[in-house]
Parts: C-alpha cells; structure tokens; sequence
C-alpha cells in the first residue's frame, strides 16, 4: 500500500518542482485551457440544447426518407406494370384476341387494387379499350361512353415516347368528361406508346389511386409519431394540416399554400431541396431518392419528382441538462489542472527530448549524406554501363565499313602482283590501263569507306565525351536523339520489335546531351527488357516535338504487356523493381527521374494499361518527356560551345 501511494506522490513532486522552474511556461500553457473553459460554457448550453433536438431531428429526417422510398418503390412498380401493359396490349390485339386482351385487364385490376382504371387509347386519342375498377367492382367501359383524350398530357407526352419509355404524370385530381371527378378521386398516370403490326400507334395508359398513396404515406409517418405532409412545388397542399387545405390549385383555394401557412418555412423551402426549419423537416422527392430513381423520372411530369415531403416535429420535452452542464463545467477545471500539471511534469522531461532529437537529427543527416554519395556513384555506375553499351554498337557500325575497306585494298593487292607478273611476260598497253581502271575503283571505294569510319568515330568520341560529362552545348535534338543507341540509326527490328521514328528535324537545343542521350537509351533498354517478355513482336516508337516555344516533348512508346497498375505509382522509386530475378536493380528509372528534373529541368509523365486492365487509352506504356530547349544553370557549367 505504502508503495502505491508513494509512485504518484513522486509524479506530484516533479510536477510542481518544473511549475516552480518554468513558471512562465506553465503559464502560456494553462492560460489557453483556462479560456477554453470559459468561453466554452455558453457553446456548450448551445450545443446541449441542440444535442437532446438531434435524436427527434434525425428521426424526422428518417421518416421523410422512409416515405420518399415508398413512394419511389411505388412509383417504380407502377412503371414496371405500364411498361408491361405496353408491351402485351399489341401483342394480343394482333392475334385479334380482344376477348383475352380484356380478360388481361381485369386480371391486371383484381391483382393490383391500387389500380382503378386501366385502358389504351390509338393515336388519335381515342379510347379504344377501358376497365375500371370501383369499390372492388371490375367493369369494362362501354363504347359509348370511352372518351377522347387527345389535348390531355398524360396522352400526348407519351405519343412522342419510345416504345418501353414511360411517362408519368403529375399528382392531381381525376378529371372525367372535361370535370373534376366527385367525389374527388387522387389520380397518378404511368402512359407508355406502342406499335402495331400496321405501323400504327397506340398508348396504354395505367391510372393509380392517389388516396391509397398518400394514406399509406400518412400512416407510415404515423407509425414514427410524426405529421408529415405533402406540397405541391408551387406552395399548394397535396395532405395538408386539413382535408380542405389540399388540391388547391385545381379547386380555385388559391390561398391553401405553405407561403400562408408559414411564409418563413416557405422561404426555406425554396432555398435548399432538403433541410430543417424550427420544427419542421423537408426535403424534395428527388433529393431524398439520391439518384436511386434510375430512369424513373426520365420522361416524367417535372413537378412529380420536386414534390416535396414535409415532416412536423413536436419541441422535446425540458431536460436537466442544466444540472449535467453544472457537472461538466466542474470535471472541466479538475480536467484542465490536471492536464497544465501533466504539461508542467512533461516540461522537466523536454530538455531531454531535445538533446536526444538532436543527436538523432545529426546521424539521420550524416545517413541522408552517405545515401546521396551511394546514389551518385550508382548514377555514374549506370552511365558507365550504357556507355558500354554505346562501344559495342559503335563497333558494329565500324564493321562494316572496314569490311569494305579492307576488300578493296585485297583487290588492289591482288591487281598489283598480277600487273608485276605481266611486266615479267612482257606488258601491253590495254593490261595497264585495265589494272589502272581497277586500281582507282578500289582506291576511291577504301577511301569512302574509310572516311565514313573516321565520321563514326568523331561521333562516338563526341558520344563518349557526353556521357561521361555534364557539357552544355548547342546541338540539333534529333542528331542526339539518335546517337542514344546505334540501334537507332540503322532503324531496323530489334529482336523482332520494330523501331519507329518520328523527330522534328530543326530543333536546336542549349542543354546537356550526355544526359539526354543516357534517358533516351535507359528507356528504350527498359522497354526491351520488360515490355515484351515473352519475346513477342511489337513496335517501339521514338518520337520528338516542339512544345510550345520553349519546351520539347519526347515520347517513348511500347505497345508490350504495360505495368499493372498497383506498380505505377511507385515505378520511379530507388531499388524498386519487379524483376530482380532477372538482374533488374530498380535505379534505371529513378535515375531517368533524377535526370529529367534535376539536371534537365524538365518533368516525367507515364501512362500505362495493361491488356486485361479495362480502360480507353491503347495497352502498352508510354514515358513523355518535356524538356526544355533551354537547360537551366547549373553550378559551374562551363560556357557553352557551338554545336
């Protein structure tokens, strides 16, 4: 026991010996708590009242969307059953099965008894067949009394629909014979086109019980203990707070509107689709659906889908937040003093941290040193390695040229013993001149081959200097563009992946072509090496363009197997690579990266999709460069020399 009461006494002491040490510390640091607590007082009377609201409020905002999603799986069926109707009505009615086509309907009305009245109309507007449903009495309309309904929207928005379109009508009282039906009768119609075998054009037409609807809505809002109303987007009640406030609009009540009932609620309506004002909770249908309607409200009336719902909640009884906000305000001054003695404690440990980021900081620094050392000797590494790679293709080129060089002197050689033999046997004129003629042939073929070895070994010693140098000089870009690779002036297939050039001639550069050359051959070694691993055929394209006036773009484009997409992030990474087992190192690209942005001043853009990867941009990778015509300075760049 004694042990246990001992260790926080100690804590104690070290608190208040580093309060006694650093008083003005403590201060700064109590005096923020100290404010805090007491501005927060009167926030947290605020927030407290709005806090035992937010239960209630979040229950209004449930039973709005509650009865927004039965309306839209209503809605929805309503549609799928038109679209239906739709589909079957010529069907039949080309078989000439009038009598089946009648028995549909009222099966239709006896399974769906919010359904009161189902028909289709030609084109003319005519109705051509009704059944109606009444107080669970089923009745086909007589031909007598089927109405003409051209001029009603419900009839002439669908003509212009497509064959499976549906449009929905607004939520208003049925009208019969050009009246308003008594007693009145809540009416949503669903109308869909369709086609018959003679080309012509008929509409089926689905009418629901508008009462049915929003009773349910009603009862449903109900069930939470909740009011909930229906308003047209004018302002007219569709379920108002009485029976006679409703259907205004249509019934000359021209003063039933929300704006009457609360001209402030009214305004906050027309602010924002959804939201709380006071007491009350709102929001459009189309807002509350989120955009789950689908192609529901795609050819529907404009007013169905800006209904809006309304939601009256009842003010929450008074609660004893006071003696509960009494309490926290107490727990905030133990809270806020144990925390400055806490802080205070922390403060005797402080000097301690210091010391020990310090010396953490110095060996992270000398650690940050040697890595950038290793990365500059790699750096030159890689380039030492495509500069081998530079002498092996040099060679080749020389090969060929010294062949023919050497052929000739063999021919002249030969020409010469023969011509010694014929002055032995005695020479005639014609053998002179015919050794002569075959002399200079020779002579003038050694020479032109020669000449073009001495062209490639000055290009290769200018190569050579680039590589090995960080020279800034003057220089047409597609010149060093090719001498990044042999391969790239004898323009063949390599390994069966053809090469593909598009420069711009006429580009003059001021920048450094040894680096330039060594990102230009790093990438074209990449996409050989990874872009087509099963020796494949393709084609690498190498192209160069202005890019405005001061910029260049290059392009490095494979059309091989790509990189997968959870690698593309990272390509540019040190020492990251997926094919160490085949000898890759992962430094290629990050030192291409180095390059362009550090020594060039340009940037490096990759896109890459892979064959399985589903997407609009061509499967392969494709490195872009910008590079500037102008290399930036760089510390002791030496002048410029002309190209």
């Amino acid at each position: 026991m004694r042990r246990l009461w001992q260790a926080p006494r100690l804590r104690w002491q070290e608190a208040w010996a580093a309060l006694r040490a650093h008083p003005w510390r403590v201060t700064l640091i109590a005096a923020p708590w100290l404010l805090g607590l007491l501005t927060a007082l009167p926030v947290l009377w605020y927030e407290m009242d709005r806090a035992v609201r937010l239960p209630e409020r979040q229950a209004a905002h449930d039973a709005v969307e509650n009865a927004a999603q039965s309306m839209l799986r209503r809605l929805g069926r309503l549609r799928d059953d038109t679209r239906f109707l739709a589909f079957l009505t010529p069907r039949l009615l080309e078989t000439g099965s009038q009598a089946q086509l009648l028995e549909t309907y009222t099966s239709f009305l006896m399974a769906g008894r919010d359904y009161h009245k189902v028909r289709w109309m030609d084109a003319a507007g005519q109705e051509r067949l009704r059944v109606d449903q009444d107080a669970g009495s089923i009745h086909r309309v007589p031909g007598g009394a089927l109405q003409d309904k051209r001029g009603r929207p419900f009839f002439e928005n669908a003509l212009h629909l497509l064959p499976g379109q549906i449009h929905l009508s607004p939520l208003d009282l049925n009208v019969e014979n050009g009246r308003i039906e008594q007693p009145l009768r809540p009416t949503l119609r669903a109308s869909s086109p369709f086609v018959l075998a003679d080309g012509s054009t008929g509409v089926a037409v689905v009418n629901l019980h508008g009462n049915v609807l929003l009773e349910r809505l009603r009862e449903r809002a109900a069930q939470s203990g909740f009011s909930l109303y229906l308003v047209h987007p004018q302002g007219y009640w569709l379920l108002g707070p009485t029976p006679d406030d409703a259907w205004g609009w249509q019934l000359d009540r021209t003063g039933r509107t929300v704006a009457n009932f609360d001209p402030a609620l009214w305004k906050a309506m027309q602010r924002r689709p959804s939201g709380d004002w006071h007491d009350w909770s709102f929001s459009t249908l189309q807002a509350a659906w989120r955009g789950t309607e689908g192609d529901l409200l795609a050819h529907a009336d404009p007013t169905l889908g800006q209904l809006r719902l309304l939601v009256h909640r009842s003010r929450p009884p008074a609660a004893r937040w006071k003696a509960v906000l009494g309490g926290l305000a107490l727990l905030g001054g133990v809270l806020v003093l144990w925390v400055v003695l806490g802080q205070a404690r922390g403060l005797a440990r402080e000097l301690a941290y210091m010391q020990r980021l310090r010396d953490s900081n110095e060996a992270l620094a000398l650690a940050n040193e040697h890595l950038q050392t290793a990365q500059q000797e790699l750096a030159r590494a890689e380039r030492l390695s495509s500069l081998g790679l530079m002498v092996a293709g040099v060679a080749h080129e020389m090969n060929t040229p010294l062949a023919s060089a050497q052929l000739a002197l063999g021919t002249l050689r030969s020409g010469i013993a023969r011509l010694q033999a014929q002055m032995l046997a005695g020479l005639r004129r014609s053998e002179l001149e015919g050794f002569l003629a075959e002399a200079g042939g020779a002579c003038t073929l050694a020479d032109g081959e020669l000449r073009r070895t001495a062209a490639l070994v000055q290009r290769f010693k200018q190569v050579a200097v680039d590589r090995a140098s960080l020279e800034r000089r003057r220089f047409e870009l597609s010149e060093v563009l090719l001498d990044a690779d042999p391969r790239l002036r004898r323009g063949g297939p390599i390994d069966g992946i053809a090469l593909e050039l598009d420069l711009e001639p006429g580009i003059a550069m001021e920048t450094y072509p040894g680096p330039l050359e060594q990102v230009v051959a790093n990438l074209l070694n990449n996409a050989l090496l990874h872009a087509y691993p099963d020796e494949g055929h393709g084609r690498i394209r190498l192209a160069a363009r202005r890019d405005g006036d001061a910029y260049v773009r290059i392009e490095v484009a494979d059309d091989g197997s790509g990189i997968a997409p959870e690698h593309l992030s990272r390509i540019f990474e040190p020492f990251y690579t997926t094919a160490r087992n085949r000898g890759g190192t992962g430094l290629g690209l990050h030192i291409v990266h180095q390059i362009v942005t550090e020594v060039l001043g340009g940037r490096i853009e990759v896109r890459s999709r892979r064959a399985d990867v589903p997407g609009d941009s061509p499967v392969g990778t494709c490195f872009t460069l910008y590079i500037p015509r102008e290399a930036p300075e760089r510390p002791g760049t030496p002048e410029p020399q002309g190209a």
